[in-house]
């Protein structure tokens, strides 16, 4: 037991890495995790119309784009950087719906600026009342901010809107999974799953909670119909390569974690399962390629002082130490 929940924590370090970049480039699924920060709104106040807001900020975003050299503001970056979000909030200023707020939010929300996303959201109700997906989108920030128990309503709420959503349901999955009711969560998940049996987002979350409970076997399936949906879920294949490693597969979950990203990704990844079951000498080897690969690296290189100094105490004799 003690094997299988050192093997756990460091392979979720893995995903973890993987996803948000630490050492290499974005993982595939890395723009769907918002920022941490705070809702710009309070809950508990009436929704105001936000229509001089929205006018305002428009004319701001226009002045910019006429400013070439403006660097100062990161909403000119944004737009620059997605030509989509700069046509939809156009499309907004000359016909406004909520479909249209709520696919800015979304943009603003890949973008990690969440107090806008949380006010698109807003607006999109204020238009259309029960708009599943804009309380899907309330949900995922709240949850992502820290305070699902404020965001269950709204999962809730989305699916009373729309009771034949998988999508909706994952999304209260996710709530319940990050207010540590895991077998609500399961239940959530595996109902996104009868609703929509190609769901991988939502097979790989099961995967995610069969691991979580020490169940290898379990994960593994799981895992494994996800990726027969979608290839590129990132995700899915580590969780895949931690299922493995539980079971006792060692060697096919380094293959696992090599064979989904770039070089340096899936080494430095190898490089912390080896660490977690002791074997520093290989652990050094795998760190030692991501520096080869990408010397820029600190956090290989401060992995791979860890391996060594634990590779030189357990080298020493015992009355050493």
């Amino acid at each position: 037991m003690v094997r299988v929940t050192r093997l756990t924590a460091a392979l979720f370090i893995c995903l973890f890495v993987a996803a948000t970049g630490c050492t290499t480039k974005r993982g595939g699924l890395a723009g769907r995790f918002v920022k941490p920060g705070e809702p710009a709104i309070n809950l508990g106040d009436p929704i105001k119309p936000s229509d001089r807001d929205l006018e305002h900020y428009t004319k701001q975003l226009r002045a910019l784009q006429s400013k070439a050299t403006t660097k100062s503001s990161l909403l000119p970056t944004i737009e620059g950087r997605d030509p989509v979000l700069a046509e939809t909030l156009f499309r907004l200023k000359v016909f406004e719906t909520a479909e249209g707020h709520r696919q800015v939010a979304a943009a603003y929300r890949d973008a990690g600026v969440t107090d806008y996303a949380f006010k698109h959201y807003q607006r999109a109700l204020q238009l259309e009342s029960c708009d599943s997906l804009a309380y899907e989108g309330l949900a995922q920030l709240w949850r992502d901010w820290l305070m699902p128990d404020i965001g269950l309503g709204d999962a809730y709420r989305a699916i009373g809107c729309r009771p034949a959503s998988a999508s909706a349901y994952n999304t209260l999955g996710t709530v319940l999974q990050r207010l540590g009711q895991t077998t609500e969560a399961k239940r959530a998940f595996a109902r996104a799953v009868e609703l929509d049996p190609r769901a991988a987002f939502a097979l790989n979350n099961l995967c995610y909670i069969a691991l979580r409970v020490g169940n290898g076997h379990e994960a593994q399936q799981s895992c494994e119909r996800a990726l027969a949906e979608d290839p590129a879920l990132v995700t899915a294949r580590l969780n895949l390569a931690l299922a493995r490693a539980m079971q006792g597969d060692v060697a096919g979950a380094e293959r696992q974690l090599l064979d989904y990203a770039d070089v340096a990704t899936g080494q430095f990844n190898v490089g912390l399962l080896r660490m977690s079951m002791g074997r520093y000498a290989e652990a050094v080897e795998s760190f030692d390629a991501v520096v080869a690969e990408r010397p820029q690296s600190r956090t290989a290189r401060m992995r791979a002082k860890q391996a060594r100094a634990r590779l030189v105490e357990e080298r020493k004799p015992n009355a050493d130490r």
